[in-house]
């Protein structure tokens, strides 16, 4: 027996009756999220254990940093520019400037 996958994913015993054509955007490589900046600002800072979270205005995800990590010394609704990177723990600042 075999079983056939159309573009959408559906699975049919009859294979599909045209060839599917890729579009130039199909082909493209998406933008590499450590290449660009991101806006957010700090949402949680512990002053006792020196680390905390910066929240970004978009996606609305949450990026781990220190005081070594950063460089300074962050408060609570700073806001940054920043890149991170993807860790075992989680993400995790890699560049960081403070915005007016």
């Amino acid at each position: 027996m075999f079983a056939y996958v159309d573009e959408f994913g559906n699975i049919s015993d009859t294979p599909p009756t045209q060839p599917y054509k890729f579009k130039e955007e199909d082909l493209l490589r998406p933008a590499d999220i450590e290449e660009e900046y991101l806006y957010g600002k700090v949402s949680y800072y512990n002053e006792v254990g020196h680390y905390g979270f910066i929240r970004d205005n978009l996606s609305r995800e949450t990026v781990y940093f220190n005081d070594k990590l950063a460089g300074m010394v962050l408060a609570v609704n700073q806001k940054v520019k920043y890149k991170y990177i993807r860790t075992k723990q989680g993400n995790q600042v890699s560049e960081i400037e403070l915005q007016p």
